[in-house]
C-alpha cells in the first residue's frame, strides 16, 4: 500500500521541484518495482498499488506502463464487486473505505480520458449495503473490522437516511437485505409505526472466513432493539499482535458456536444453503465444517411479527465435544441468569435470551484474562471489559433451540411444540407453531374469574393459543390446564403472572391459577374458556 501511495506523492512532486534526474530515476524504480507480480498485495493493498503505478504511466507518458496498472485495476474491481454490491474485504467500515477509493480511481481514470471497467456500475449499489448495515441507532453494524462509523460523507439518498435516523433521504425498499457475499440485515420497519430508534434490527453473517479484514464470524449474530444494542460483536482494536486483537478476529469472540481447545481453520467456507423470506419470517440455513471432523448447522429465524430471533444450531461430532453458545453483550449491558433463561438489562429496559427444551449450563463471563474472554473493543488500541453469556453442552448430538427478544409467550408456546418426533431440520411451518409465527391479538376476547383475593384473565391468542393473566396477593404463581380425558398439567411455581398454552380443544379447557407465597396457603381460581 505504502508503495503506491509513496508513487503517487513523488507524482506530485514534480509540480514543487520540477522534472529533476534524482525524481525522475526515483519514479522510474518505483514502477520497476510495481511492474514485479510478486510485490503485489491482495485487496486495498493492491488496490493502492495498481492506482499508483496508473498514476505513475500517465506521468511519464508510458502506455505500456499505464495499459498494466489499468488492466490490473479492471481485475481487481471485477474480483472485489459483486452484482450486488458487495465489497470482498469482510468489514462495513471497509465497505465504506473501498466506495470512497474506488470512486476517487474512476475519477482519474475519467480525467484522463480512460474508460471505465464495464463492471463499474456494481460500485453504484454500494451505498444501500452501507444503509442497510447501519443500526436504528446511525451506527455501521460491527461485523469484521468494524467500531461503528457510519456513512455520513457519502451523498446518497438511502445513507442520508439511516444516518440521519430517518430525518433526511429516502428509505431502502425492503426491511430484509441478504447478500450472497455472507451478509444478512433485517429490521422491523424504517420508523413508519415506531420510533427509528426502537426498530429491531438483526444481522447474520456467513462465506469466507478469511476475507482481508473479516473475521472468524461464520454464523455470528447481532441484535438490537428498543434502542439498545442488546447483542453486538467485539470489533477491531487494532491491527497488531495481541491477546485482545486475537480475540475479536477468531471464533471466541463472537456470536457462534465455539468448540473450545479446538482449532477453527482460516480458510472455512460457511455456506448458506437456504434463504426465505415470507411474511411472517426470514430464515437463513447456514453449514460450517470450520472445526475438523464436525459440522455446526446454524437455523437463524427472524419471526418479523413478534420482532424476535430463534436460534437453531445442531453440533455433530465423531466423538463427544464440549460446545458452547455464545453472546456478547452489548455496552453496559448486565446480565442475570433466572428461570431458564437470562435476562439483559440496559437501564429500565430488559431482554431475554431464552433455551427451549433441554437447559444448557449457564455461565456469565466478564474481563477474564486466561483464557481471554468477555472483552469488548472502545477504540484504537482501547478496550473495555463487557459480558459474555455461555450456553453449554457436552456430546456427540447437540442441539441447542434459543429465542433472543421480549416476548415469554411465543417461548410458551415454543416449548409446549416440542415433542420426541419433532424434527427441526424439516420446512419451519412443519414444526413450529403458527400461533408463533403470527402476531399477537390487539384487542382480544377476554374470560375472567376471581377467587379468594386472586384474579385472573384469559384470552385466545390465535387458532389454538390462550394466554392467561393473573393478580394475587401472594409473589408466586403457577397454571394448569384442565382438559377432559387428560391430566391436568403439573403446576411450576415462578414469578412469573402471564403464561401461554396450546389448547386442542378450548370450548372444553379450563385453566386453574395457583397463588401462593414461599411458604402458607395455596390460593386457586379456574377460568372457563368459551369461544
Amino acid at each position: 500500500m505504502s508503495d503506491g501511495i509513496r508513487a503517487m506523492e513523488l507524482c506530485h512532486g514534480l509540480t514543487v521541484v520540477g522534472e529533476q534526474p534524482w525524481l525522475i530515476n526515483s519514479l522510474r524504480d518505483h514502477v520497476g518495482w510495481l511492474l514485479e507480480p510478486s510485490h503485489l498485495k491482495r485487496g486495498n493493498h493492491g488496490f493502492h498499488q495498481h492506482v499508483g503505478l496508473f498514476v505513475l504511466g500517465v506521468v511519464l507518458e508510458d502506455q505500456k506502463v499505464t495499459d498494466v496498472a489499468m488492466q490490473r485495476l479492471t481485475d481487481q474491481f471485477e474480483a472485489a464487486y459483486d452484482e450486488q454490491g458487495a465489497n470482498e474485504e469482510g468489514s462495513i467500515s471497509y465497505h465504506l473505505q473501498n466506495y470512497v477509493w474506488w470512486n476517487d480511481a474512476f475519477k482519474r481514470l475519467d480525467l484522463e480520458g480512460v474508460a471505465r471497467p464495464v463492471q463499474a456500475h456494481r460500485l453504484e449499489l454500494a451505498p444501500t449495503l452501507l444503509a442497510h448495515a447501519t443500526t436504528p441507532l446511525g451506527r455501521f453494524a460491527r461485523i469484521g473490522d468494524t467500531d461503528g462509523g457510519n456513512a455520513r460523507k457519502v451523498n446518497h439518498p438511502h445513507t442520508q437516511f439511516t444516518v440521519s435516523r430517518g430525518k433526511k433521504g429516502r428509505k431502502p425498499e425492503s426491511t430484509t437485505a441478504i447478500y450472497d457475499a455472507g451478509y444478512a440485515f433485517m429490521r422491523s420497519g424504517w420508523g413508519e409505526n415506531r420510533p427509528y430508534e426502537d426498530e429491531t434490527f438483526v444481522t447474520a453473517t456467513w462465506g469466507r472466513q478469511d476475507k482481508v479484514h473479516g473475521h472468524r464470524d461464520g454464523g455470528s449474530i447481532t441484535y438490537a432493539t428498543d434502542g439498545v444494542q442488546w447483542i453486538d460483536d467485539t470489533g477491531k482494536f487494532y491491527y497488531g499482535k495481541h491477546p485482545m486483537r486475537t480475540y475479536v478476529v477468531n471464533r471466541a469472540g463472537h456470536n457462534s458456536i465455539v468448540i473450545p481447545g479446538k482449532q477453527y481453520q482460516k480458510k472455512t467456507q460457511v455456506y448458506a444453503e437456504q434463504k426465505k423470506e415470507t411474511d411472517d419470517y426470514v430464515e437463513i440455513t447456514l453449514h460450517d465444517h470450520g472445526y475438523n471432523d464436525i459440522l455446526i448447522s446454524r437455523r437463524v429465524i427472524y419471526l418479523k411479527k413478534r420482532r424476535i430471533l430463534v436460534i437453531v444450531d445442531s453440533v455433530n461430532a465423531e466423538v463427544a465435544v464440549s460446545v458452547e453458545q455464545r453472546w456478547h453483550a452489548g455496552k453496559n449491558i448486565s446480565m442475570v441468569e433466572m428461570a431458564g433463561s437470562v435476562r439483559l438489562f440496559s437501564g429500565l429496559k430488559t431482554l431475554d435470551i431464552s433455551s427451549i427444551g433441554p437447559q444448557p449450563e449457564i455461565s456469565i463471563t466478564k474481563g477474564n484474562e486466561n483464557p481471554f474472554l468477555g472483552w469488548m473493543s472502545n477504540g484504537w488500541r482501547r478496550r473495555v471489559a463487557s459480558e459474555v453469556l455461555s450456553l453449554k453442552q457436552a456430546g456427540e448430538r447437540i442441539q441447542f433451540i434459543t429465542t433472543v427478544g421480549r416476548d415469554i409467550l411465543a417461548n410458551d408456546l415454543l416449548l409446549q411444540s416440542q415433542t420426541p418426533t419433532i424434527d427441526l431440520n424439516e420446512p419451519l411451518e412443519e414444526w413450529m407453531p403458527r400461533e408463533v409465527l403470527v402476531a399477537p391479538r390487539k384487542e382480544p376476547t377476554v374470560w375472567s374469574a376471581v377467587g379468594s383475593d386472586l384474579t385472573g384473565e384469559a384470552w385466545l391468542e390465535t387458532g389454538r393459543a390462550v394466554t392467561v393473566n393473573a393478580s394475587g396477593p401472594a409473589e408466586l404463581y403457577a397454571f394448569s390446564i384442565i382438559t377432559p380425558n387428560r391430566p391436568p398439567t403439573k403446576p411450576i411455581y415462578s414469578r412469573r403472572n402471564l403464561a401461554a398454552f396450546m389448547v386442542h380443544d378450548p370450548n372444553k379447557s379450563r385453566i386453574k391459577i395457583y397463588n401462593r407465597n414461599r411458604s402458607g396457603p395455596v390460593k386457586s381460581c379456574i377460568v372457563d374458556i368459551k369461544t
